[in-house]
């Protein structure tokens, strides 16, 4: 193998060329300029130089002729390896010196192998130039052509850079707005002026797509009227480039959003076929990365919306409702004004729920918030802060009074009209309840749970509204403190049962008992059930109360029995939310599980019943199936129907003691316990008739043919160590005689 010098003054050129021909077995010297290259080729004689032609300090062509002139060295091959080499000149100047080969760069590696094996197999031996050749004027003049052209070529390369450089650097600016951005009208715009101001574009645009699929200006930077271009585009998924009249180009870059254009983007440059393959490489992907932006933007704009608002009715969900509630508290404070919170309440919102499925609630749901908006004042919020509950934040206002009461007005306006749902009328009813800044709170919290008290209080009283007053929150204070007793005096067992009496009329004898739930408190001693029996419902603890006066019924009888006492069948009380439970059968069969549970019945309200027929209908008929019977309480004052009642799996009606009270008056009382008891024995069923205190009553209720009487007239609930004094046969005896004489 050959002996091959490498001179160029590129380290890069000079290690890719050696090692190559190493690899084909040569022996390599390689050198950074043609002074070093003609030193190395007088000490190692090599048989091949391969040269660059354009290096500091002495050039290729300076090269050549020193080896060509000095014996030593002019036998060596030369080869110009270089990729500034055109023209006739130069290679008649090559040939002159004679240069065997001339490869332009970048070549590929098997043809510079098979170039060197040429030259190095056609070797001649070594021959002196002409002297008399005058080669400086041809190398000068030549030289000169060659470093115009790489300078033309360097300032070409430079210019490309520099604009790639511009395009890379706008791409790091929009891909830094990218992360900072959360609104995205503000990031079109400084995008647009990134491109301008980095990116050196003359014009800068972007247009995004209507519901038509026309594209529209959302934002621009720079000179020119991008309005024109836009209305000649159609949207498409692939750029678009042309060039215009003044020695110009435009691109327009599609934004694709899941697969489908949203827009684009627009730029222009002062210089025509400005947009190269290399160019429009990094610009796809200033408009891939502006297009996520838009998709992410959208995303969170949505989850935004979401978090804010309530997916059913679209209007703003709690979280909203308390900001802007804050933003008028405080307008009103700087503008020295009022703001109110109005708190409202969709009445018997269930029932359409049970009675017209959920979507029919539903639709309900959404009308209601649509009639909402439409009373509320324009600067107002109206929100969903429940289930079936609203609420109004006013904007400041002047006048109190009047404004709060032409808003109630407006209500009951709105809703004058019936709201259809699948074809049915549904008259709807608001419960409201209005606390007014700064009289009823200088916070949103103590506006907002002032007005949330004064609903409460107007659902309490039956009212269509009320203005929050200061003795509400005492009365709910109270009602938390009796509360947290009596949750104390369940968890503590100080509850206990007492019994009331049922007596068959004709015969005088005890017929059956009721069981009541009763409280003493060791600080307020005996506590009326009225206080606490509807706070047990309202907190939930009736579900335990419940269940423990099953057991509690269930164990006294059993202790009655074995004190050898003829033990009637004895009633327990059931409460709404009791019957509503999924596990309510389950839960009453082990609760009474045991000796004495045979004589355990229901006793529940009219209006309890009818709530949700067919599910009551189902547990009701399976608790009889065990021996358990049912009591309808307070019969006559609920809605339940003839054909309700017939289907309804009950033993036993209980005239509400208001028709008891007012019997003695002819019409229309005693005329209705009248019916009550025919029907009830059209029906087969037996009738008790409550709250009876005086004998007028006793004889009248006889001759009506009421079964059953209950009330102070026999005696009051009594304790469960009492009830073996009624049971006894003298007391019998003497409550037999009392009847018979009334």
């Amino acid at each position: 193998m050959a002996k091959i010098l490498v001179a160029d003054d590129h380290r890069a050129n000079r290690d890719a060329l050696g090692a190559l021909l190493e690899a084909a077995g040569h022996y390599v010297v390689t050198a950074p300029d043609g002074e070093k290259a003609l030193m190395l080729a007088h000490e190692h004689q090599p048989e091949l130089v391969i040269s660059d032609v354009l290096m500091p300090q002495m050039d290729g062509y300076e090269l050549t002729r020193r080896l060509k002139l000095e014996p030593a060295t002019a036998g060596m091959s030369v080869m110009f390896y270089t990729a500034y080499f055109g023209g006739q000149d130069a290679k008649q100047l090559a040939q002159a010196l004679g240069v065997a080969r001339v490869l332009v760069k970048p070549s590929d590696n098997d043809v510079i192998l098979r170039a060197v094996d040429e030259v190095l197999s056609a070797r001649t031996p070594a021959t002196t130039a002409d002297a008399t050749l005058d080669l400086d004027r041809d190398h000068l003049r030549l030289m000169v052509d060659q470093l115009l052209e790489k300078t033309s070529a360097l300032e070409a390369q430079q210019k490309r850079v520099e604009r790639l450089n511009r395009t890379l650097a706008m791409l790091s600016s929009v891909n830094a707005l990218i992360v900072r951005a959360d609104e995205r009208q503000a990031l079109l715009e400084e995008a647009c002026r990134i491109a301008v101001e980095k990116g050196g574009f003359r014009l800068a645009a972007v247009g995004l797509a209507d519901r038509n699929r026309r594209l529209t200006l959302a934002a621009r930077a720079g000179e020119g009227t991008p309005e024109r271009e836009l209305e000649r585009l159609r949207l498409g998924t692939h750029p678009v480039i042309w060039n215009d009249a003044t020695a110009g180009s435009f691109v327009a870059l599609p934004l694709i959003v899941n697969d489908e254009a949203v827009g684009v983007l627009l730029l222009y440059a002062k210089v025509r076929d400005f947009f190269d393959e290399e160019e429009m490489r990094l610009l796809h992907e200033l408009a891939g990365d502006i297009s996520f932006a838009l998709h992410h933007l959208a995303q969170k704009a949505t989850m935004d919306y979401l978090a804010y608002h309530d997916s059913l009715t679209d209007l703003p969900n709690r979280s909203l409702f308390t900001d802007r509630m804050t933003q008028a508290l405080n307008a009103a404070r700087r503008e020295k004004r009022f703001a109110a919170a109005i708190f409202l309440d969709v009445e018997r919102f269930r029932m359409v729920n049970e009675t017209f499925g959920r979507k029919a609630g539903d639709d309900l749901l959404r009308t209601i918030g649509a009639r909402l908006r439409t009373a509320a004042r324009e600067q107002d919020t109206v929100a969903r802060i429940g289930a079936d509950h609203f609420a109004i934040a006013m904007a400041p206002f002047d006048r109190p009074g009047d404004t709060t009461h032409w808003m109630m007005e407006r209500l009951d306006q709105a809703f004058a009209r019936a709201i259809q749902i699948d074809g049915v009328e549904l008259r709807v009813n608001l419960k409201a309840g209005i606390a007014v800044f700064p009289a009823d709170g200088e916070s949103t919290e103590s506006v907002c749970a002032n007005a949330e008290t004064a609903l409460n209080k107007t659902k309490q009283e039956n009212q269509r509204y009320l203005f929050y007053a200061p003795e509400m929150n005492a009365r709910v204070a109270e009602s938390l403190a009796m509360e947290n007793r009596l949750r104390r005096a369940l968890e503590e067992g100080r509850l206990a049962l007492h019994y009331q009496p049922k007596i068959d009329v004709k015969s005088g004898r005890i017929a059956g008992l009721e069981a009541l739930i009763r409280w003493t408190d060791p600080e307020l001693g005996a506590v009326p059930p009225a206080k606490f029996v509807g706070l047990l419902e309202e907190t939930g603890m009736i579900l335990l109360a419940g269940r423990w006066a099953f057991r509690q019924a269930a164990k006294d009888i059993q202790h009655w029995r074995s004190l050898g006492m003829a033990v009637p069948r004895v009633a327990v009380n059931v409460s709404a939310i009791q019957l509503r439970q999924k596990d309510f059968v389950d839960s009453v069969l082990e609760a009474v599980a045991g000796e004495g549970s045979q004589l355990i019945d229901l006793e529940i309200t009219e209006s309890v019943l009818v709530e949700d027929i067919e599910e009551s209908t189902r547990k009701l008929q399976t608790l009889r199936r065990t021996g358990i019977e049912v009591s309808v309480d307070d019969f006559g004052t609920g809605y339940c129907s003839l054909s309700y009642l017939a289907r309804l799996p009950v033993d036993t009606l209980k005239i509400d003691r208001s028709f008891v009270v007012r019997m003695r008056e002819a019409g229309y009382p005693r005329n209705i316990v009248a019916m009550i008891v025919s029907l009830a024995h059209t029906l087969g069923l037996k009738v008790v008739a409550e709250g009876v205190e005086e004998d007028a009553q006793v004889r009248l209720l006889r001759e009506l043919g009421c079964d059953q009487i209950q009330g102070f007239y026999v005696s009051a609930a009594v304790p469960a160590p009492q009830v073996g004094q009624l049971l006894r046969p003298e007391a019998d005896a003497t409550l037999r005689r009392r009847i018979a004489a009334a």
